[in-house]
């Protein structure tokens, strides 16, 4: 219900062009009892610009993260992002956009992470969080929900696959026509390169309607994260 509603409010608003984006990540996870671990997570996304197709010609994100995380069960993971700071530049449209300064966000985040094994070695897996979003050139607190849900194929302890959809949806300091806030489409390949190493790669198609355009921007993103547990 909650996505064909999202759907709705979306499906009228005008296509603009595609664009091109690299998403890179480097994780440090920290365990520090049985069931509890923190992460200190630092992103650097980059885009195309004006007329072409180069993802990794401007900026587009800068950020830092801190997670705390508590594995309830094997299949139950909750989590807390306390404290987030992100620098966002403007979407590539045309020359102008790239004279504006960028826009400074903190965000607090809950979330909880749930996998059901349907197959031997095949699991739904599903994401639910709610964002609390301070921007800078917003005069009200931005309130976004998220949903997540996929299938994961578990070919051995290394190498896992996962399928999914993404639906990002603002439920509080926004007007109803930008309720719709993007959806993700995505592919993504888990690597452990050592027991407390892994990598992720993976391919994201979003479909996005940013808060200043009525027109939605489809991007299509390759996304590189590499995880270090101490």
């Amino acid at each position: 219900m909650l996505f064909a509603t999202a759907l709705l409010f979306a499906a009228h608003k005008t296509d603009a062009q595609k664009h091109y984006n690299a998403w890179l990540r480097a994780t440090l996870s920290i365990p520090f009892h049985d069931k509890w671990k923190a992460d200190g997570e630092f992103q650097h996304r980059r885009q195309n610009g004006v007329d072409n197709n180069d993802l990794m010609r401007n900026n587009l994100m800068f950020s830092f993260r801190s997670w705390v995380h508590y594995q309830h069960s094997e299949d139950v993971r909750f989590s807390i992002s306390p404290f987030a700071y992100f620098t966002h530049y403007r979407i590539i449209q045309n020359e102008k956009d790239l004279a504006i300064e960028p826009n400074c966000e903190i965000r607090f985040t809950a979330a909880v992470d749930l996998q059901h094994e349907i197959f031997k070695k095949l699991f739904v897996v599903d994401r639910n969080a709610l964002e609390q979003r301070l921007l800078e050139n917003n005069s009200s607190a931005l309130t976004r929900l998220r949903n997540k849900l996929g299938l994961r194929y578990d070919f051995n302890e290394k190498i896992k696959l996962t399928v999914y959809d993404e639906l990002l949806l603002n439920i509080h300091g926004t007007s109803v026509h930008h309720f719709f806030d993007h959806d993700r489409l995505g592919l993504n390949l888990e690597y452990k390169i050592a027991p407390h190493l892994k990598c992720d790669i993976g391919y994201l198609h979003i479909t996005r309607l940013p808060a200043a355009d009525n027109h939605k921007i489809h991007e299509d993103n390759i996304v590189l994260n590499l995880t270090c547990q101490l």
